[in-house]
């Protein structure tokens, strides 16, 4: 039986798993045409910056006294699997909006990085540019971008300095989009907490999620019909979205449920 997760290492104190769907995008980018050294550069930051995500999330949680049992990077950007979950608003507000600020900063030096290589062009480009590719890659056209101009002996650092910022923009953007259990989807429970049982927020957040699970699930098949790349990857983002959503609305019922045992 194919094991769903491998493990990598430990950082912090907490153990790093590869879930197996991260592992197919991997070969994807290693195997996707371009040469092998871009492919390998390419997934290695990528690795790097879901994995920094995290940590945002964990090292943060860790701050309120809640400890990380492990860390399962995913499709989806990876799973902080805490021990116990925050259960203040506001605690959880701050640990979820934590790896898309981690991702956010590590795509503005990505943008630095562009400026400094850039023999034309200064920072206010280098972060249009950016943008500009960023919003597209959900389809906006924001009408604007950057002119950049550098030396054709940096065409490999540029690129790369390139990707860690659009890849950390679109990874940051896309956690905030209240898909529950991404980020987005957190931070959505969290305004709702006050007002409503966490059994019931969470269902509602489910609900949210799964229909952004399906908007997400009818552009990958639209990709897939249109000739587009990464349609395959939506469907299987939109399908992780559907079953871990269920997965975190069950375990509130289950922590409802023992709490409600503690007090008989």
């Amino acid at each position: 039986m194919i094991p769903s997760r491998f493990r990598l290492c430990e950082m912090f104190g907490i153990p790093i798993y590869l879930d197996i769907s991260l592992v197919v995008l991997l070969v994807m980018f290693v195997t996707g045409g371009g040469s092998f050294a871009d492919g390998l550069a390419s997934a290695l930051l990528l690795l790097i910056s879901i994995t920094a995500h995290e940590f945002g999330h964990s090292l943060t949680a860790r701050a309120f006294g809640y400890d990380t049992r492990d860390i399962t990077l995913s499709l989806l950007g990876g799973c902080a699997s805490l021990i116990a979950l925050p259960r203040k608003p506001s605690q959880e507000f701050l640990t979820a909006v934590a790896g898309p600020l981690v991702s956010f900063a590590l795509s503005f030096a990505g943008i630095v990085a562009i400026a400094l290589i850039a023999v034309e062009g200064g920072l206010w480009d280098a972060f249009c540019y950016v943008w500009a590719m960023v919003w597209g890659s959900f389809g906006i056209n924001v009408g604007f971008s950057g002119g950049i101009a550098y030396e054709a002996s940096k065409e490999w650092v540029m690129s790369m300095a390139c990707y860690l910022a659009i890849m950390n923009g679109v990874l940051g953007f896309f956690n905030l989009v209240p898909g529950f259990p991404l980020d987005g989807g957190r931070v959505f429970r969290s305004a709702m907490t006050p007002f409503l049982t966490r059994v019931k927020a969470t269902y509602i957040a489910m609900v949210v999620g799964r229909g952004v699970a399906i908007l997400v699930g009818l552009s990958g098949f639209w990709r897939m019909f249109n000739g587009r790349s990464w349609g395959f990857v939506s469907l299987l983002i939109a399908w992780m979205i559907w079953r871990e959503g269920y997965r975190e609305y069950q375990l509130a019922v289950m922590e409802s449920s023992w709490r409600y045992s503690d007090y008989r």
